[in-house]
């Protein structure tokens, strides 16, 4: 039986951040920090946590600032991304124990989040599970549009800019439904300065891969529209990880583990944390 609790802890500048656990019963083989995406909620991984628990791992997450149910205002606004990573960090600190294998698992901005968080912390983790990784999502947009947003940001930094293609996330309609109607979802338009942030950390995040050396298994949906394959590809052929394994599933769309086959997904992820705790 799965133990759930909430809580929060305060960030470095003041804002309370919105945190959950799922705990299996008994030892937990090894911890698992999930780190969500753009506009949701670490509670849409509810279903991954239980599958992860039934497996005898113990679960983390935290909804970014701006997301969720933790401050910030306005909604998914992001505009630096060393203060999320800040976030993470001692977030980690917290539930970290000792003598226990420590994994990360991001997904979409998430994996973005936990590559930056990676580049220093590395050395603290037994692992890194990439779902979705976003890396090449600057090659959909002409450039025009990175310059656009670049006067925009000096201008009206909260407009409301990029929009997200929600039906892109899953070729469940259910999943599509539920994601629009959860009111800790933000289906809207991407901030401009949360979005030049993101863009311009693109080009050193991808300069700086050589330097990964955890293991790594890295997803990425075959028909994913909203972040391109070749983002997972060129992580996979970058990072200097002796131990790294990229898996492309075919058909499937951005939330991987949101598909109708999220079963096969989420057993490969076990399998491979089972592989790597000895």
């Amino acid at each position: 039986m799965t133990q759930h609790s909430e809580g929060q802890f305060q960030a470095s500048d003041g804002l309370y951040i919105h945190a959950e656990s799922w705990l299996p019963d008994g030892d937990a083989k090894a911890i698992v920090v999930i780190v969500h995406g753009i506009g949701e909620h670490i509670g849409r991984y509810r279903h991954v946590a239980d599958h992860l628990t039934q497996q005898g791992y113990a679960v983390y997450g935290l909804d970014h600032r701006t997301h969720g149910k933790s401050d910030g205002e306005p909604r998914v606004y992001i505009t630096d991304f060393a203060q999320v990573v800040a976030d993470l960090k001692r977030y980690v600190d917290q539930i970290a124990q000792p003598n226990k294998k420590i994994f990360l698992y991001g997904h979409s901005m998430g994996s973005f989040i936990s590559l930056n968080f990676l580049l220093r912390y590395q050395q603290d983790f037994d692992g890194f599970i990439s779902s979705g990784c976003p890396i090449m999502i600057d090659t959909q947009f002409p450039s025009i549009v990175a310059q656009i947003g670049n006067i925009l940001n000096a201008f009206v930094p909260t407009l409301p800019l990029i929009p997200l293609e929600l039906d892109a996330i899953s070729r469940d309609p259910a999943v599509v439904k539920a994601y629009m109607s959860d009111p800790l979802v933000h289906a809207g338009r991407v901030r401009v300065r949360m979005a030049v942030g993101y863009n311009n950390a693109l080009l050193p995040l991808r300069e700086r891969l050589s330097q990964l050396r955890l293991p790594m298994l890295i997803l990425h949906g075959g028909e994913d529209k909203t972040a391109p394959v070749s983002g997972s590809q060129l992580l996979h052929e970058k990072a200097a990880s002796p131990d790294k394994t990229l898996k492309i599933y075919p058909g499937l769309y951005h939330e991987i583990h949101n598909e109708p086959e999220q079963a096969i997904v989420l057993n490969d992820i076990t399998t491979w944390l089972d592989e790597h705790l000895s």
